[in-house]
């Protein structure tokens, strides 16, 4: 099967109908590559369909989402510390991305999604008791990340006070609902909004990792957009297109809308899917992650377009051109490995 097939065959897995006869050992390296193997097993169980695997498939991917469950079992006790810890400060931090469903869900749910590290954001004037609240809890500064780390953790915290340079214009916190306070074991944390979570997961994407311009796609991302449309009511896809900012802000939406429709079959309003430049930049991400030797000169192009990019914005933040950010521009052009298509 090749990689177009192993996309669509995965995309119909993850939404519980999958293909006859499909080829199993190309749809699991797929969900292995981009991070759902746990994902797939749980969409699986859930249609009642894991008797379509092979019986070695179906062990696989039950060990991985056991794996999975452990080690996003020991995420939560560290995010519960690090909450309990910060509370005591006074500081009730506002969870992203994986960090709230690590919050929020139950134990039989906490397998089914790969989190790598923990994404927590403070109040400005609280960033820097935050920081020394970590301090005291053993972390220290990870070697070349914005995280902190400790050795006896599986994953990183990365404790934020304010969006990056590439994202605040389009994020404008001051513009979203006011995180809700939810308390969860005797530690408490804000949660954003639904529409706001799904805002972050596209401006973190396509505007901060430049997936717009290079034509990527973050599968596991963009299933996190199909899970939050299935489980939560509230999610207002309109309100989400509406609070970016310019048509650079709205075409990145639709995009990305457009994407999850095709994909995953989100109910998405068709005037929501965009018109010409979103369907165009749809083709290429589906052309790319489908045929990624023929779009080689694709990705080529977008990488350098975003390199520039990011070189010019720096430059305006900075007023001058790093060596750093020459060196992080050629690593953009070369590539590299990743979870994205």
């Amino acid at each position: 099967m090749r990689g177009g097939g192993a996309l669509g065959a995965l995309a119909a897995c993850l939404r519980g109908t999958p293909p006859e006869n499909p080829d199993w050992m190309a749809v699991i390296a797929l969900a292995n590559r981009t991070l759902l193997t746990p994902a797939l097993h749980e969409a699986l169980h859930r249609a009642g369909r894991l008797d379509a695997l092979p019986e070695e498939g179906r062990a696989y991917l039950a060990f991985l989402h056991g794996r999975n469950l452990k080690r996003n079992l020991r995420l939560r006790a560290q995010l519960r510390e690090a909450l309990a810890a910060l509370n005591q400060q006074g500081i009730e931090p506002t969870l992203l991305k994986g960090a709230v469903r690590l919050f929020r869900d139950a134990e039989d749910s906490l397998g089914n999604r790969i989190t790598r590290d923990l994404d927590l954001a403070v109040e400005e004037a609280e960033s820097e008791a935050a920081r020394a609240c970590l301090l005291r809890l053993g972390y220290r500064d990870a070697t070349g990340t914005r995280g902190m780390e400790r050795p006896q953790d599986v994953g990183m915290l990365e404790l934020r006070h304010r969006p990056s340079t590439l994202s605040a214009g389009y994020l404008r916190w001051g513009r979203q609902d006011m995180p809700r306070l939810e308390d969860r074991d005797g530690v408490r944390a804000r949660v954003p909004s639904a529409t706001d979570r799904a805002l972050h997961w596209i401006v973190h994407d396509l505007i901060k990792e430049g997936d717009y311009w290079r034509g990527r796609i973050d599968l596991r991302h963009l299933h996190d957009l199909a899970e939050l449309g299935r489980t939560e009511p509230d999610l207002d896809w309109r309100r989400l297109r509406d609070m970016m900012p310019g048509r650079l802000g709205r075409n990145v939406v639709e995009t990305q809308l457009r994407t999850l429709h095709v994909l995953f079959g989100t109910n998405i309003p068709t005037d929501l899917r965009g018109g010409g430049i979103a369907r165009l930049q749809h083709q290429r991400r589906m052309f790319s992650a489908r045929h990624p030797v023929a779009a080689a000169p694709l990705r080529l192009a977008g990488n350098l377009v975003w390199g520039l990019r990011r070189l010019v914005l720096a430059r305006r933040a900075t007023r001058r051109l790093p060596a750093e950010l020459a060196r992080k521009a050629l690593r953009i052009l070369a590539g590299g490995a990743s979870s994205k298509l």
